[in-house]
């Protein structure tokens, strides 16, 4: 199984690198969401706010591309009439899934990059990280957190013929539950504990914290904790609609 989770991962970053559309969410979405947030927050003189701004557009990206990349990929599958095959193999299917969704993250990384020299460049964002090694490791959690919730979303994917249309409508709801398109304080009371089982919010908080001097490692931990109990989720959904695809037959696009 290490095997076939490896060879996934290596062959869905290819794939990911070689697609203009997934290249193009990569470099220019997150420059388009942090310039839009400069814009609205007008902090030019607060550099922590402009950092925040840049760190919190990367992790919508890296949302983005990992909910609409794996719908995509699932959606390739069913059309190629290769998810019945993935399906029926004896590795089990979350191994095969997986990649997809890790592979997203991890591509949606470069998100980071792209975010922060747009920033440096043009609205003087400084690039000064507090603690690299945090830091470092507060992206690979929230890499890790948000390719595992991928995965729970990704399973809905396979009882869904139009998975990319469903992967987008859910990119905005998580945005905006985990504080990074809005503030939760402007938001209604319910939002805020909706947004405690959701990745995004603390990989954020644990790359910002890591940036501006903070303590990320309560952040990482929970980002590593939210990762298992996504991965028993997930688990159990693809069991569920698995089963819910073989009895209705909608595992073939026709």
């Amino acid at each position: 199984m290490t095997r076939a989770f490896l060879s996934g991962m290596r062959i869905h970053v290819l794939q990911f690198t070689r697609n203009a559309f997934d290249i193009s969410g990569v470099v220019l979405w997150p420059i388009l969401y942090a310039s839009i947030a400069y814009y609205l927050l007008g902090a030019k003189n607060d550099p922590s706010v402009l950092l925040s701004a840049s760190l919190g557009a990367a992790v919508m990206a890296m949302w983005s591309i990992v909910v609409i990349g794996s719908s995509g990929s699932l959606e390739n599958q069913r059309s190629l009439g290769t998810l019945e095959l993935l399906v029926a193999a004896p590795v089990p299917f979350a191994v095969t899934l997986a990649p997809i969704t890790i592979a997203s993250g991890i591509v949606g990384g470069y998100s980071l990059l792209s975010t922060l020299a747009w920033g440096a460049l043009l609205f003087d964002v400084p690039l000064a990280i507090d603690d690299p090694l945090a830091f470092a490791l507060g992206v690979a959690a929230c890499v890790l957190a948000i390719g595992m919730l991928g995965l729970v979303t990704a399973a809905t994917f396979v009882a869904y013929r139009a998975a990319f249309s469903l992967g987008v409508s859910l990119q905005y709801p998580v945005w905006i539950a985990t504080g990074l398109l809005v503030p939760l304080s402007v938001l209604p009371g319910f939002v805020g504990p909706i947004s405690w089982f959701l990745a995004p919010t603390w990989g954020f908080r644990a790359i910002r914290e890591a940036a501006l001097g903070g303590s990320p490692w309560p952040d990482v931990g929970i980002c590593l904790l939210l990762s298992l109990a996504y991965l028993g989720i997930a688990a159990v959904f693809l069991r569920v609609f698995e089963q819910v695809a073989r009895s209705r037959a909608t595992l073939r696009l026709t």
